[in-house]
């Protein structure tokens, strides 16, 4: 599991700024959208306003930026 993570990871990095970001996002909103069916509730719009919040939020800060 640690291997899957580390190699996760990596890419992950290798990811510009733009596609860290996004990426990122999509993984909220997608995240998010599977808890809301979960529980049975529709989470859909939320999901998409939180999943763009955080893709503006990553590529502001950049937090893969080194230094």
């Amino acid at each position: 599991m640690s291997d899957l993570y580390n190699r996760l990871d990596q890419w992950l990095r290798a990811r510009s700024r733009a596609e860290y970001a996004l990426v990122t996002g999509v993984m909220t909103a997608a995240i998010m959208f599977g808890i809301g069916i979960a529980i049975g509730r529709s989470l859909g719009s939320d999901a998409m306003v939180v999943g763009l919040t955080m893709t503006v939020v990553y590529y502001w800060l950049n937090p893969n930026e080194n230094g």
